[in-house]
């Protein structure tokens, strides 16, 4: 009966999960459905705030239509024929957050979660539930601290530290994270220990080079024998797993140093701070391709930072960090500047510049710049990225609570270490209207317009356009 609507609707495909991920987005889904259960049962009666156990719960439900002129984020060329491109989607959703409960003897507890479906009219092959629960638990002693975190989230927005040319389209992941801490110190010893574990599955076929599975175990030893900072030992490995491949990459680093920053007081401004170390990292490919070669990597940066109210509405921030790593793979150590065939010095260069001026008491502009390098989705090369932006706000435009904002940034993205690399340059709009009532003690609504323009020289078939109209109603039970 659905494929046949769909059909009906304009003959655009359906598209599945893989067998795995619909098993993990089940279980996710069946698991969030058991804590709202658990949440409703006879007896934990609903209040602004309620009580399941020794457990305080604040519930809030929304319930959200909108309309979607871009559902698909993707740029004129890229649009498949006969597919539709807007559509109205309905969006309910249920979120709990409970308050920090202490227990005996010296332990914290808080739990959250939110479940909530995305319902579109037409375009069915993206209706998609989105859910996540995250529970968090410490204890702390005079010497010693434990604690740990375990969260399940499943969301259409992708991962935002990645980067994918031409711009990031709708990329439902699933994220699985888990971490377990111990912390002990006496005096000046200190001795850290942590175990983490995160998986990344994502929907769609084009995005899932980037399914991983990852295992990081880190043990530490800092002697603070200094006030500005530390010598420490720091063992890490991490294990990664490839899903789509099965590719493992196993990597371990040690390291050892000072850790902190030496301040520098030449001058009483700016701030300025030295930073040195040596790591030694001893990676292992899988197991069969062996080991290479162990490196030496004597490390030091030197960061520059201040701020300054050039007037009484006028604030200027700014940080610059240079940093040179120097490689060594010879197992015979050698001091930076010796002559090695195989010495390899990386320089990176990042900085940062803020302005900011105030507009009156209730709107404000600012403009940014920013350099630095970041991890390309699905390799293991760099991308120099360079950043311009402009921000305004302005509050209770013509009417109290109605918000405008409007933000302009272009990019360059270049990628590092391939031959004859092509810069990527891109201008996105950004600017919208927000409004929120109060319509009852526990009832609001708030109404949303967001209009999105983007424009790569990547693509050739015009900008990527997006107007987002958005009428949501908020219960606070």
């Amino acid at each position: 009966m659905r494929e046949a609507a769909q059909s009906k609707a304009g003959g655009y495909p359906v598209t599945t999960l893989p067998c795995g991920h619909r098993r993990w987005a089940g279980w996710g889904l069946r698991a969030v459905l058991a804590l709202a259960a658990l949440f409703f049962w006879p007896g934990a009666g609903l209040a602004q705030t309620m009580r399941v156990g020794n457990l305080d719960l604040t519930l809030v439900g929304t319930l959200s239509l909108a309309y979607d002129s871009n559902v698909d984020d993707i740029y004129p060329d890229d649009e498949k024929p006969g597919m539709i491109k807007d559509d109205f989607y309905l969006m309910p959703s249920l979120s709990i957050q409970s308050q920090t409960l202490t227990m005996w003897p010296r332990i914290t507890f808080n739990v959250s979660g939110m479940i909530g479906y995305e319902d579109y009219f037409r375009r069915n092959d993206l209706d998609t539930e989105v859910y996540n629960v995250a529970v968090n638990f410490q204890t702390a002693h005079p010497r010693l601290t434990l604690g740990g975190m375990v969260s399940v989230d499943y969301s259409v927005d992708g991962i935002e530290d990645q980067y994918v040319p031409g711009g990031t389209s709708r990329d439902p992941v699933l994220t699985l994270d888990a971490n377990a801490f111990a912390n002990w110190n006496y005096r000046i010893l200190r001795l850290e220990f942590s175990e983490e574990y995160s998986r990344e599955m994502h929907r769609f076929e084009q995005y899932q080079a980037g399914d991983q599975e990852e295992i990081t175990t880190t043990a530490s030893i800092f002697l603070d024998v200094f006030r500005w900072g530390s010598l420490f030992y720091t063992w890490e490995r991490v294990v990664t797993t490839q899903l789509q491949s099965e590719q493992e990459t196993t990597e371990i680093t040690q390291t050892f140093g000072i850790d902190g920053s030496i301040p520098v007081d030449i001058l009483r401004r700016p701030k300025i701070t030295y930073q040195f170390g040596f790591s030694y990292e001893d990676e292992q490919v899988d197991q069969t391709a062996g080991r290479e070669e162990p490196t030496w990597e004597p490390t030091h940066s030197i960061t520059v930072s201040d701020e300054f109210d050039l007037s009484k509405s006028i604030h200027l921030s700014l940080s610059a960090t240079w940093e040179d790593t120097w490689e060594n793979s010879t197992p015979d150590f050698a001091l930076p500047g010796q002559n090695k065939d195989n010495e390899d010095d990386e320089v990176t260069f990042q900085y940062n510049i803020k302005l900011t001026q105030l507009l009156g008491p209730r709107a404000q502009h600012s403009l940014t710049f920013t350099q630095e390098p970041e991890a390309t989705f699905g390799s293991n090369s760099d991308t120099e990225s360079t950043t311009y932006g402009y921000d305004f706000s302005l509050r209770d435009l013509l009417v109290y609570g109605l918000n405008f904002s409007f933000s302009a940034v272009y990019e360059l993205e270049t990628p590092l270490g391939v031959p004859h690399p092509e810069t990527e340059k891109t201008t996105t709009i950004t600017t919208g209207l927000d409004h929120t009532r109060q319509l009852s003690r526990k009832l609001s609504r708030n109404l949303s317009y967001v209009y999105t323009w983007e424009n790569s020289n990547f693509h050739h078939g015009g900008a990527n356009e997006k107007h987002l109209v958005m009428y949501t109603l908020i219960y606070a039970f």
